[in-house]
């Protein structure tokens, strides 16, 4: 554990490898955000309209509206655990937080009313869609901003983020390929299936998230510094000055933020596409979902294997062509396709999964730590110059001073602590990759 005299700095150096439990533990916590995440944007357009029977421009709105409230916390979550003091971490308490409030916003969703109007209907589900996002960031945002204060090695950054990738894809298969399956078999026009099926993922997501907090108990962290600005908008002018300074992290970000967005565009629109133009059943989901999920944990260590022989950027540009087969190819897409076509296209898009987020994340926790070093050592520098100077002036003034000042009088001045912001932003999205990373 890191003191506050330490400010950012890691309490010791984490340079080998870190206990499988540690990496199982915290990853395990991905399961339960992959149900959160995946199950709501897969089902909610279908169960606003075909459930809860509200036209589809103001479910559209409704969901629209809420994201933009996710884009508005992202930042508060972030610079409130940057800030905040406990003895279990700055990061921790929000994962006991957001799980809570994650776990009872699912089920809050899909056990919505059908009240006197569709109006009413809506501001129900807006709100609970609204509950949702700030325990989906209460959550996630401190939980990634983990594994860059768990290791100082990036190649432990990668190992971790795969772990976590095997997790994402359980948890993406239950909530693609497990929640039609089951709602196929207990009645998908029905709104208890609907119900049933929120009362269990949000035990799933209950139990996974607070594992990871538990597991995560022993798990180096750092604390907030001594110097760290008072004012929360200071600190946030510093962080986004931070950031545009920081044209890797720019890129970065960019690249993902496209991506990402083509890739929850289409995840909004899978199932209607899948039910309504490739006229399948909710079985195919399974199908889809069972392969993509073989996929994603069979290529996250090919991958983190392939980085560490040529190096991140090129696995992750080897997910990101995945990526665009997979996209293009429905565009070929018709009724009566066959299924070896659906289970190649989920090969691919397994694959980028499993590329696009441990490369990504992994990358990104790089920059933010290499831009931090570049910091210390620019403010090292700096710090030994005015040392050097005011010892010089401390010498002299002690010189002329000495025949007066009793020796039990005398003091030393010590360095000050050294300042770290770090800007941490990620925000879900996407598919277009984007050169010069």
């Amino acid at each position: 554990m890191a003191s506050l005299a330490e400010d950012l700095r890691p309490a010791a150096a984490a340079t080998g490898k870190l206990p499988v439990s540690l990496k199982l533990g915290w990853s395990s916590g991905a399961f339960g955000v992959a149900i959160l995440m995946n199950g709501i944007s897969g089902l909610i357009l279908l169960f606003c309209a075909s459930i809860l029977k509200i036209d589809p421009w103001l479910a559209g709105a409704i969901i629209f509206v809420s994201k933009m409230f996710d884009v508005i916390t992202d930042p508060i979550v972030g610079m409130w655990s940057d800030r905040y003091e406990s003895p279990r971490g700055r990061r921790r308490p929000f994962l006991l937080w957001g799980a809570w409030m994650s776990a009872a916003s699912f089920a809050m969703i899909f056990s919505a009313p059908i009240l006197a109007n569709q109006w009413l209907t809506a501001s129900y589900v807006f709100l609970a869609l609204c509950i949702y996002a700030f325990g989906y960031t209460l959550f996630n945002i401190p939980f990634m901003a983990m594994p860059a204060e768990m290791t100082d090695d990036t190649h432990e950054r990668s190992s971790i983020h795969a772990y976590r990738i095997v997790f994402v894809a359980l948890g993406s298969l239950i909530a693609g390929a497990g929640s039609k399956f089951a709602l196929e078999r207990l009645g998908k026009t029905d709104p208890q299936s609907y119900m049933w099926l929120g009362l269990g993922c949000a035990l799933l997501i209950l139990v996974s998230t607070l594992i990871a907090y538990f597991a995560t108990s022993r798990a180096r962290f750092t604390l907030r510094a001594e110097d760290q600005p008072s004012s929360a908008m200071v600190q946030m002018r510093g962080e986004f000055a931070a950031i545009r300074t920081n044209p890797d992290f720019l890129r970065l970000i960019g690249v993902k933020f496209f991506q990402l967005m083509g890739v929850q565009t289409t995840l909004a629109a899978f199932a209607y596409f899948m039910v309504q133009y490739l006229r399948r059943s909710f079985d195919t989901f399974a199908l889809f979902g069972l392969v993509s999920t073989i996929a994603t944990i069979a290529a996250a260590p090919l991958l983190v294997s392939l980085s560490r022989r040529t190096s991140k950027k090129t696995a992750y540009f080897v997910a990101a062509g995945a990526n665009i087969a997979y996209s293009l190819s429905w565009t070929m897409a018709a009724p009566g396709e066959p299924d070896w076509a659906i289970v190649l296209r989920a090969a691919l898009v397994g694959t980028a999964v499993a590329g696009n987020v441990t490369m990504a994340m992994s990358m990104l926790t790089d920059i933010i730590n290499h831009r931090l070093l570049q910091f210390r050592r620019k403010t090292h520098r700096c710090r030994g110059s005015i040392d050097r100077r005011r010892a010089a002036f401390d010498g002299r003034l002690r010189q002329q001073a000495e025949f007066r000042t009793p020796p039990e009088r005398q003091c030393r001045s010590g360095a000050a602590a050294g300042s770290v912001v770090v800007a941490h932003a990620v925000w879900p999205g996407g598919r277009v990759v984007a050169g010069g990373l």
